[in-house]
Protein backbone atom coordinates (compact mmCIF):
# COMPACT_ATOMS: atom_id res chain seq x y z
CA UNK A 1 0.00 0.00 0.00
CA UNK A 2 1.82 3.52 -1.33
CA UNK A 3 1.82 5.76 2.03
CA UNK A 4 0.56 9.19 1.55
CA UNK A 5 3.67 11.90 1.18
CA UNK A 6 2.59 13.43 5.09
CA UNK A 7 2.75 9.97 6.50
CA UNK A 8 6.38 9.79 4.88
CA UNK A 9 7.14 13.00 5.65
CA UNK A 10 6.62 12.25 9.56
CA UNK A 11 8.76 9.03 9.17
CA UNK A 12 11.82 10.20 7.91
CA UNK A 13 11.85 13.38 10.36
CA UNK A 14 13.27 11.43 12.63
CA UNK A 15 16.17 10.10 10.22
CA UNK A 16 18.91 11.94 11.02
CA UNK A 17 19.95 13.26 7.57
CA UNK A 18 16.43 15.01 7.60
CA UNK A 19 16.81 17.07 10.59
CA UNK A 20 17.51 20.48 8.83
CA UNK A 21 14.43 19.80 6.88
CA UNK A 22 11.50 22.30 7.32
CA UNK A 23 7.85 20.92 7.27
CA UNK A 24 7.06 21.86 3.67
CA UNK A 25 10.46 21.10 2.16
CA UNK A 26 10.12 17.76 3.98
CA UNK A 27 6.89 17.57 2.22
CA UNK A 28 8.59 18.72 -0.55
CA UNK A 29 10.44 15.53 -0.36
CA UNK A 30 8.22 13.17 0.72
CA UNK A 31 6.34 13.15 -2.80
CA UNK A 32 9.51 12.08 -4.68
CA UNK A 33 10.23 9.14 -2.37
CA UNK A 34 9.18 5.81 -3.14
CA UNK A 35 9.23 2.39 -1.27
CA UNK A 36 11.98 -0.46 -2.52
CA UNK A 37 11.93 -4.06 -0.60
CA UNK A 38 14.52 -6.40 -1.65
CA UNK A 39 14.87 -10.12 -0.23
CA UNK A 40 17.46 -11.26 1.80
CA UNK A 41 20.64 -12.26 -0.03
CA UNK A 42 19.53 -9.56 -2.74
CA UNK A 43 22.23 -6.69 -3.55
CA UNK A 44 20.96 -3.91 -2.94
CA UNK A 45 24.06 -1.97 -4.81
CA UNK A 46 26.39 -4.00 -6.39
CA UNK A 47 30.36 -2.44 -6.55
CA UNK A 48 31.09 -0.95 -9.81
CA UNK A 49 27.26 -0.59 -10.73
CA UNK A 50 26.13 2.99 -11.78
CA UNK A 51 23.24 4.26 -9.75
CA UNK A 52 21.15 7.30 -9.32
CA UNK A 53 19.16 6.29 -6.02
CA UNK A 54 19.62 7.46 -2.44
CA UNK A 55 18.39 4.72 -0.39
CA UNK A 56 17.03 5.10 3.66
CA UNK A 57 16.72 2.02 5.59
CA UNK A 58 13.22 1.40 6.94
CA UNK A 59 13.64 -2.29 8.28
CA UNK A 60 16.11 -5.15 8.14
CA UNK A 61 19.50 -5.92 8.16
CA UNK A 62 22.23 -5.14 5.50
CA UNK A 63 25.91 -5.18 4.84
CA UNK A 64 28.94 -3.04 3.22
CA UNK A 65 31.39 -4.82 1.36
CA UNK A 66 34.33 -3.76 -0.41
CA UNK A 67 36.31 -6.52 -2.64
CA UNK A 68 34.36 -8.90 -0.73
CA UNK A 69 35.49 -7.73 2.13
CA UNK A 70 32.74 -7.21 4.71
CA UNK A 71 33.38 -3.80 6.09
CA UNK A 72 30.15 -2.85 8.11
CA UNK A 73 26.75 -4.23 9.08
CA UNK A 74 23.82 -1.76 9.65
CA UNK A 75 20.51 -2.36 11.13
CA UNK A 76 19.67 1.76 12.27
CA UNK A 77 16.09 2.69 10.75
CA UNK A 78 17.23 5.84 8.52
CA UNK A 79 20.57 4.69 7.82
CA UNK A 80 21.34 6.09 3.97
CA UNK A 81 23.37 4.33 1.30
CA UNK A 82 24.20 5.08 -2.30
CA UNK A 83 24.60 8.48 -1.31
CA UNK A 84 28.43 9.03 -3.21
CA UNK A 85 27.13 7.65 -6.27
CA UNK A 86 24.89 9.85 -6.52
CA UNK A 87 26.57 13.17 -5.76
CA UNK A 88 29.80 12.04 -7.80
CA UNK A 89 27.52 10.17 -10.67
CA UNK A 90 30.47 7.74 -10.23
CA UNK A 91 29.53 3.76 -9.96
CA UNK A 92 28.85 2.77 -6.84
CA UNK A 93 32.22 2.29 -4.32
CA UNK A 94 30.97 -0.95 -2.57
CA UNK A 95 28.82 -3.45 -2.74
CA UNK A 96 25.21 -3.21 -0.35
CA UNK A 97 23.66 -7.20 0.15
CA UNK A 98 20.27 -7.80 2.17
CA UNK A 99 21.12 -9.48 5.32
CA UNK A 100 17.50 -9.89 5.80
CA UNK A 101 14.09 -8.66 4.20
CA UNK A 102 15.00 -4.77 3.69
CA UNK A 103 12.68 -2.35 2.98
CA UNK A 104 13.80 1.23 2.32
CA UNK A 105 12.91 4.49 0.91
CA UNK A 106 14.31 5.66 -2.37
CA UNK A 107 14.87 9.18 -3.91
CA UNK A 108 15.76 8.82 -7.45
CA UNK A 109 18.67 12.09 -8.26
CA UNK A 110 16.31 13.26 -10.99
CA UNK A 111 13.39 13.61 -8.53
CA UNK A 112 15.57 16.41 -7.20
CA UNK A 113 14.66 18.38 -10.33
CA UNK A 114 11.44 18.74 -9.28
CA UNK A 115 11.73 21.35 -6.17
CA UNK A 116 10.08 23.97 -6.22
CA UNK A 117 12.41 27.11 -7.96
CA UNK A 118 11.95 29.10 -5.01
CA UNK A 119 13.49 26.37 -2.76
CA UNK A 120 16.00 24.82 -5.20
CA UNK A 121 19.04 26.54 -3.73
CA UNK A 122 17.45 26.15 -0.42
CA UNK A 123 17.54 22.64 -0.98
CA UNK A 124 20.54 21.80 -3.15
CA UNK A 125 22.69 23.99 0.22
CA UNK A 126 20.93 21.67 2.75
CA UNK A 127 21.62 18.60 0.55
CA UNK A 128 25.20 19.83 0.20
CA UNK A 129 25.68 20.07 3.76
CA UNK A 130 24.33 16.77 4.70
CA UNK A 131 26.51 15.36 2.23
CA UNK A 132 29.24 16.85 3.98
CA UNK A 133 28.27 15.88 7.40
CA UNK A 134 28.07 12.43 6.51
CA UNK A 135 31.61 12.59 4.50
CA UNK A 136 33.05 13.66 8.05
CA UNK A 137 31.15 11.30 9.89
CA UNK A 138 32.29 8.02 7.92
CA UNK A 139 35.76 10.32 7.58
CA UNK A 140 36.12 9.90 11.76
CA UNK A 141 35.04 6.53 11.17
CA UNK A 142 37.79 5.00 8.65
CA UNK A 143 40.53 6.67 10.50
CA UNK A 144 39.35 5.28 14.03
CA UNK A 145 39.14 1.73 12.41
CA UNK A 146 42.88 2.60 10.67
CA UNK A 147 43.91 3.36 14.08
CA UNK A 148 42.48 0.10 15.44
CA UNK A 149 44.04 -1.47 12.90
CA UNK A 150 47.43 -0.70 13.27
CA UNK A 151 46.79 -1.34 16.82
CA UNK A 152 46.09 -4.79 16.43
CA UNK A 153 48.66 -5.00 13.66
CA UNK A 154 51.44 -4.48 16.31
CA UNK A 155 49.16 -6.54 18.62
CA UNK A 156 49.51 -9.60 16.82
CA UNK A 157 53.48 -8.74 15.41
CA UNK A 158 54.63 -8.76 19.13
CA UNK A 159 52.67 -12.19 19.65
CA UNK A 160 54.22 -13.93 16.45
CA UNK A 161 57.45 -12.67 17.80
CA UNK A 162 57.00 -13.96 21.46
CA UNK A 163 55.93 -17.77 19.50
CA UNK A 164 58.85 -17.68 17.34
CA UNK A 165 60.80 -17.13 20.39
CA UNK A 166 59.53 -20.86 21.58
CA UNK A 167 61.73 -22.17 18.61
CA UNK A 168 58.89 -23.32 16.61
CA UNK A 169 57.04 -26.75 17.95
CA UNK A 170 54.37 -28.63 16.09
CA UNK A 171 50.64 -28.39 16.47
CA UNK A 172 47.72 -30.07 15.65
CA UNK A 173 44.29 -28.52 14.87
CA UNK A 174 40.87 -30.72 15.00
CA UNK A 175 38.15 -28.81 13.41
CA UNK A 176 35.51 -29.71 10.83
CA UNK A 177 34.41 -26.08 9.96
CA UNK A 178 37.45 -25.05 6.92
CA UNK A 179 35.98 -21.18 7.51
CA UNK A 180 37.30 -21.61 11.54
CA UNK A 181 40.56 -23.37 10.31
CA UNK A 182 41.74 -20.13 8.48
CA UNK A 183 42.44 -17.85 11.77
CA UNK A 184 44.71 -21.00 13.44
CA UNK A 185 46.66 -20.79 9.89
CA UNK A 186 46.93 -17.08 9.56
CA UNK A 187 48.08 -16.93 13.37
CA UNK A 188 50.47 -19.42 12.85
CA UNK A 189 52.35 -18.37 9.34
CA UNK A 190 55.63 -17.05 9.79
CA UNK A 191 55.87 -18.17 13.37
CA UNK A 192 58.46 -21.73 12.68
CA UNK A 193 55.08 -23.57 14.47
CA UNK A 194 54.77 -26.67 12.41
CA UNK A 195 50.52 -26.88 11.77
CA UNK A 196 48.38 -29.88 10.61
CA UNK A 197 44.38 -29.57 10.19
CA UNK A 198 42.51 -32.80 10.87
CA UNK A 199 39.18 -31.73 9.51
CA UNK A 200 37.26 -35.08 11.52
CA UNK A 201 37.71 -37.29 14.33
CA UNK A 202 39.15 -40.44 11.99
CA UNK A 203 41.96 -38.39 10.54
CA UNK A 204 42.79 -36.56 13.81
CA UNK A 205 43.63 -40.34 15.65
CA UNK A 206 45.42 -40.86 12.04
CA UNK A 207 47.85 -37.66 12.54
CA UNK A 208 48.55 -38.73 16.41
CA UNK A 209 49.47 -42.25 15.55
CA UNK A 210 52.21 -41.07 13.32
CA UNK A 211 53.13 -37.71 15.10
CA UNK A 212 54.20 -36.64 18.58
CA UNK A 213 52.73 -33.00 18.88
CA UNK A 214 53.30 -30.43 21.59
CA UNK A 215 49.79 -28.59 21.31
CA UNK A 216 46.76 -30.47 20.30
CA UNK A 217 43.39 -27.73 19.84
CA UNK A 218 39.93 -29.17 19.06
CA UNK A 219 36.81 -27.72 18.49
CA UNK A 220 34.17 -28.98 21.10
CA UNK A 221 32.87 -31.43 18.85
CA UNK A 222 35.84 -33.44 18.88
CA UNK A 223 36.68 -33.12 22.78
CA UNK A 224 36.63 -36.97 22.54
CA UNK A 225 39.95 -36.65 20.32
CA UNK A 226 41.64 -34.86 23.34
CA UNK A 227 40.77 -37.47 26.25
CA UNK A 228 42.41 -40.06 23.98
CA UNK A 229 45.60 -36.91 24.12
CA UNK A 230 45.62 -36.77 27.52
CA UNK A 231 45.40 -40.12 28.72
CA UNK A 232 48.00 -41.80 26.16
CA UNK A 233 50.18 -38.59 26.63
CA UNK A 234 50.41 -37.50 22.78
CA UNK A 235 50.61 -34.43 23.26
CA UNK A 236 52.28 -31.98 25.85
CA UNK A 237 49.20 -29.41 25.64
CA UNK A 238 45.59 -30.58 24.83
CA UNK A 239 43.12 -27.33 24.39
CA UNK A 240 39.84 -26.99 23.94
CA UNK A 241 38.41 -24.45 21.27
CA UNK A 242 34.79 -23.24 22.16
CA UNK A 243 31.91 -20.89 21.95
CA UNK A 244 31.70 -17.82 23.40
CA UNK A 245 28.30 -19.19 25.38
CA UNK A 246 29.14 -19.61 29.01
CA UNK A 247 26.47 -21.77 30.33
CA UNK A 248 26.98 -24.02 27.05
CA UNK A 249 30.59 -24.63 27.90
CA UNK A 250 30.25 -25.30 31.60
CA UNK A 251 28.20 -28.27 30.36
CA UNK A 252 31.02 -29.33 28.50
CA UNK A 253 33.07 -29.16 30.52
CA UNK A 254 31.50 -30.31 33.50
CA UNK A 255 31.47 -33.71 31.64
CA UNK A 256 35.26 -33.42 30.58
CA UNK A 257 37.19 -32.02 33.54
CA UNK A 258 40.21 -33.60 31.99
CA UNK A 259 40.90 -30.41 29.77
CA UNK A 260 43.78 -28.03 30.95
CA UNK A 261 43.16 -25.45 28.91
CA UNK A 262 40.18 -23.85 27.61
CA UNK A 263 39.71 -20.97 24.51
CA UNK A 264 36.93 -19.26 23.55
CA UNK A 265 36.45 -17.64 20.39
CA UNK A 266 33.96 -15.88 18.45
CA UNK A 267 33.17 -17.75 14.86
CA UNK A 268 32.60 -13.97 13.16
CA UNK A 269 35.65 -12.16 14.77
CA UNK A 270 38.35 -13.79 12.72
CA UNK A 271 40.80 -10.98 14.16
CA UNK A 272 40.09 -11.71 17.81
CA UNK A 273 40.54 -15.69 17.47
CA UNK A 274 43.99 -14.97 15.60
CA UNK A 275 45.19 -13.07 18.78
CA UNK A 276 44.06 -15.15 21.30
CA UNK A 277 45.44 -18.29 19.59
CA UNK A 278 48.57 -16.47 19.23
CA UNK A 279 48.52 -15.87 23.05
CA UNK A 280 47.36 -18.96 24.16
CA UNK A 281 50.00 -21.03 21.82
CA UNK A 282 53.17 -18.70 22.92
CA UNK A 283 52.04 -19.15 26.57
CA UNK A 284 52.15 -22.65 26.49
CA UNK A 285 54.91 -23.15 23.93
CA UNK A 286 56.99 -20.72 25.74
CA UNK A 287 56.16 -22.24 29.14
CA UNK A 288 55.17 -18.85 30.44
CA UNK A 289 51.75 -18.37 31.53
CA UNK A 290 51.44 -14.89 33.42
CA UNK A 291 51.67 -11.35 32.34
CA UNK A 292 48.50 -8.86 31.74
CA UNK A 293 51.04 -7.36 29.40
CA UNK A 294 50.32 -10.74 26.90
CA UNK A 295 46.90 -8.96 26.21
CA UNK A 296 48.09 -5.53 25.98
CA UNK A 297 49.51 -4.01 22.48
CA UNK A 298 53.52 -3.60 23.32
CA UNK A 299 54.67 -0.83 25.21
CA UNK A 300 51.83 -0.34 27.54
CA UNK A 301 52.77 0.68 31.12
CA UNK A 302 51.02 -1.36 33.71
CA UNK A 303 50.61 -0.30 36.93
CA UNK A 304 51.61 -2.70 39.56
CA UNK A 305 50.64 -2.55 43.48
CA UNK A 306 50.99 -4.54 46.21
CA UNK A 307 48.26 -6.07 48.36
CA UNK A 308 49.11 -6.46 51.97
CA UNK A 309 45.35 -5.83 53.99
CA UNK A 310 42.05 -6.45 53.55
CA UNK A 311 41.69 -2.52 54.75
CA UNK A 312 43.78 -1.77 51.64
CA UNK A 313 41.24 -2.76 48.89
CA UNK A 314 39.70 0.63 49.05
CA UNK A 315 42.40 2.46 48.56
CA UNK A 316 44.01 0.18 45.84
CA UNK A 317 40.35 0.75 43.99
CA UNK A 318 40.38 4.35 44.16
CA UNK A 319 43.96 4.93 42.94
CA UNK A 320 43.09 2.35 40.06
CA UNK A 321 39.57 4.13 38.76
CA UNK A 322 41.41 7.92 39.01
CA UNK A 323 44.43 6.69 37.14
CA UNK A 324 41.81 5.21 34.16
CA UNK A 325 39.24 7.89 34.57
CA UNK A 326 42.46 10.48 33.99
CA UNK A 327 42.71 8.34 30.84
CA UNK A 328 39.38 9.65 29.81
CA UNK A 329 37.58 5.69 30.50
CA UNK A 330 33.94 6.14 30.96
CA UNK A 331 32.15 6.27 33.88
CA UNK A 332 29.89 2.74 32.47
CA UNK A 333 33.18 0.49 31.98
CA UNK A 334 34.96 1.80 35.59
CA UNK A 335 31.80 1.04 37.19
CA UNK A 336 32.38 -2.59 36.10
CA UNK A 337 36.12 -2.68 36.05
CA UNK A 338 35.54 -1.62 40.35
CA UNK A 339 32.89 -4.39 40.46
CA UNK A 340 35.60 -7.11 39.20
CA UNK A 341 38.53 -5.64 41.10
CA UNK A 342 37.12 -5.78 44.17
CA UNK A 343 35.64 -9.56 43.92
CA UNK A 344 39.64 -10.26 42.56
CA UNK A 345 41.36 -9.03 45.40
CA UNK A 346 38.51 -10.36 48.06
CA UNK A 347 39.31 -14.05 46.58
CA UNK A 348 43.25 -13.36 46.69
CA UNK A 349 42.67 -12.15 50.30
CA UNK A 350 40.39 -14.57 51.97
CA UNK A 351 40.40 -17.43 49.48
CA UNK A 352 44.15 -18.09 48.11
CA UNK A 353 46.10 -18.28 50.73
CA UNK A 354 46.52 -21.92 52.51
CA UNK A 355 49.32 -23.46 54.32
CA UNK A 356 51.83 -25.84 53.87
CA UNK A 357 49.58 -28.26 53.45
CA UNK A 358 47.16 -26.53 50.99
CA UNK A 359 44.52 -26.04 53.59
CA UNK A 360 42.47 -22.68 53.20
CA UNK A 361 43.83 -19.86 55.86
CA UNK A 362 41.08 -17.09 55.91
CA UNK A 363 38.09 -18.12 53.53
CA UNK A 364 35.77 -19.33 56.89
CA UNK A 365 36.07 -15.73 57.60
CA UNK A 366 33.51 -13.39 56.75
CA UNK A 367 34.24 -10.81 54.60
CA UNK A 368 34.33 -7.92 57.03
CA UNK A 369 37.07 -9.23 59.18
CA UNK A 370 40.21 -7.61 59.07
CA UNK A 371 43.31 -9.74 57.69
CA UNK A 372 47.32 -8.69 57.62
CA UNK A 373 48.83 -10.63 55.18
CA UNK A 374 53.05 -11.66 55.72
CA UNK A 375 55.15 -10.63 53.11
CA UNK A 376 55.01 -14.33 51.62
CA UNK A 377 51.17 -13.92 50.91
CA UNK A 378 50.74 -10.71 49.53
CA UNK A 379 49.28 -11.03 46.19
CA UNK A 380 49.83 -7.89 43.27
CA UNK A 381 46.74 -5.61 41.18
CA UNK A 382 48.10 -4.79 38.02
CA UNK A 383 46.42 -2.88 35.36
CA UNK A 384 46.62 -1.13 32.16
CA UNK A 385 44.91 0.18 28.95
CA UNK A 386 46.49 0.11 25.39
CA UNK A 387 43.41 2.38 23.86
CA UNK A 388 41.38 -0.35 23.09
CA UNK A 389 41.18 -2.61 25.85
CA UNK A 390 41.61 -2.01 29.42
CA UNK A 391 42.94 -4.98 31.77
CA UNK A 392 43.44 -5.91 35.13
CA UNK A 393 44.63 -8.99 37.02
CA UNK A 394 45.50 -9.95 40.56
CA UNK A 395 48.36 -12.39 41.26
CA UNK A 396 48.47 -14.38 43.95
CA UNK A 397 51.69 -16.66 45.10
CA UNK A 398 49.55 -20.00 46.33
CA UNK A 399 48.16 -21.52 43.07
CA UNK A 400 45.09 -23.16 44.97
CA UNK A 401 42.43 -22.23 42.56
CA UNK A 402 41.55 -25.32 40.82
CA UNK A 403 39.03 -25.95 37.45
CA UNK A 404 36.72 -27.86 39.74
CA UNK A 405 36.10 -24.71 41.61
CA UNK A 406 35.99 -22.71 38.27
CA UNK A 407 33.38 -25.31 37.10
CA UNK A 408 31.21 -25.92 40.08
CA UNK A 409 30.85 -22.52 41.09
CA UNK A 410 29.72 -21.09 37.77
CA UNK A 411 27.78 -24.07 37.88
CA UNK A 412 25.82 -23.04 40.69
CA UNK A 413 25.31 -19.60 39.70
CA UNK A 414 24.19 -20.19 36.18
CA UNK A 415 21.83 -22.76 37.99
CA UNK A 416 20.36 -20.58 40.26
CA UNK A 417 22.41 -22.07 43.44
CA UNK A 418 24.40 -19.94 44.41
CA UNK A 419 26.45 -20.13 47.56
CA UNK A 420 25.50 -23.70 48.11
CA UNK A 421 28.97 -24.76 48.15
CA UNK A 422 29.73 -22.18 50.69
CA UNK A 423 28.54 -23.86 53.75
CA UNK A 424 32.25 -23.55 55.20
CA UNK A 425 33.10 -20.65 53.77
CA UNK A 426 32.91 -17.19 54.50
CA UNK A 427 32.11 -15.34 51.25
CA UNK A 428 28.51 -15.85 49.80
CA UNK A 429 29.79 -18.01 46.62
CA UNK A 430 28.93 -15.73 44.05
CA UNK A 431 32.58 -13.83 43.40
CA UNK A 432 33.72 -15.74 39.97
CA UNK A 433 29.96 -15.38 37.82
CA UNK A 434 30.24 -11.77 39.20
CA UNK A 435 34.03 -11.62 37.30
CA UNK A 436 33.10 -13.10 34.49
CA UNK A 437 29.39 -11.24 33.91
CA UNK A 438 30.77 -7.89 34.58
CA UNK A 439 34.21 -8.55 32.14
CA UNK A 440 34.51 -9.37 28.26
CA UNK A 441 36.99 -11.72 28.46
CA UNK A 442 38.31 -13.28 31.78
CA UNK A 443 41.45 -15.31 31.32
CA UNK A 444 42.63 -17.89 34.52
CA UNK A 445 46.15 -19.03 34.71
CA UNK A 446 47.30 -20.96 37.66
CA UNK A 447 50.12 -23.21 37.94
CA UNK A 448 49.23 -25.89 40.80
CA UNK A 449 50.36 -24.77 44.17
CA UNK A 450 53.03 -21.63 42.86
CA UNK A 451 50.92 -18.96 41.13
CA UNK A 452 46.98 -17.72 40.14
CA UNK A 453 46.33 -15.13 38.13
CA UNK A 454 42.90 -14.37 37.18
CA UNK A 455 43.12 -11.58 34.17
CA UNK A 456 40.15 -9.32 32.59
CA UNK A 457 40.02 -7.67 29.94
CA UNK A 458 37.17 -4.98 29.17
CA UNK A 459 36.46 -2.65 25.94
CA UNK A 460 37.50 0.86 26.16
CA UNK A 461 34.12 1.90 24.07
CA UNK A 462 31.45 1.04 26.43
CA UNK A 463 29.00 0.47 23.42
CA UNK A 464 30.80 -2.66 22.22
CA UNK A 465 30.73 -4.94 25.06
CA UNK A 466 30.66 -8.07 24.37
CA UNK A 467 27.01 -9.34 24.16
CA UNK A 468 28.34 -13.05 25.80
CA UNK A 469 31.36 -12.75 28.49
CA UNK A 470 33.82 -15.52 27.69
CA UNK A 471 36.13 -17.47 29.73
CA UNK A 472 40.10 -18.54 29.20
CA UNK A 473 42.00 -20.89 31.35
CA UNK A 474 44.82 -22.75 31.47
CA UNK A 475 46.25 -25.34 34.31
CA UNK A 476 49.79 -26.40 34.52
Amino acid sequence: MRLHPAEIAKEIKGYSFFKSFSEDLLLQVSAMVHTVTFKAGDFALTEGQKNDSLFFLRKGKFEVSLAGEVLVTQDTPGEVFGEMSVITSNPASTTIKALTDLECFAIRSDDFAHVHPKDKDRFQALLYQIYCFILTERLMKTNEKARLFEILNRELHEAQSALTKGHGGRVLLIEPDKKQQMPVRMALGGTGVHLDLAGDVESARAYLKDNQYDIVLSEEGCVEVLKDVVEGKLASHAVLLTSKDVQGNLRILEGNRFVEHIISRDAEDKNATIRYVLTALGKLLNKDLFGVEKYLTWGVEVQKKNVSSSTQREQLRDEMFAYFKKMGVRSTVLDRVNTVTEEMLMNAIYDAPTDAQGKPLFNHMTRKEEIQLDSHQQSQLCYGSDGVLLAVSVVDPFGSLTKEVIVDYLLTCYNGAAGSLNSQKGGAGRGLHQIIENSDLTIFNVKKGVRCEVICLFNIDGQKREAQPSFHYFFM
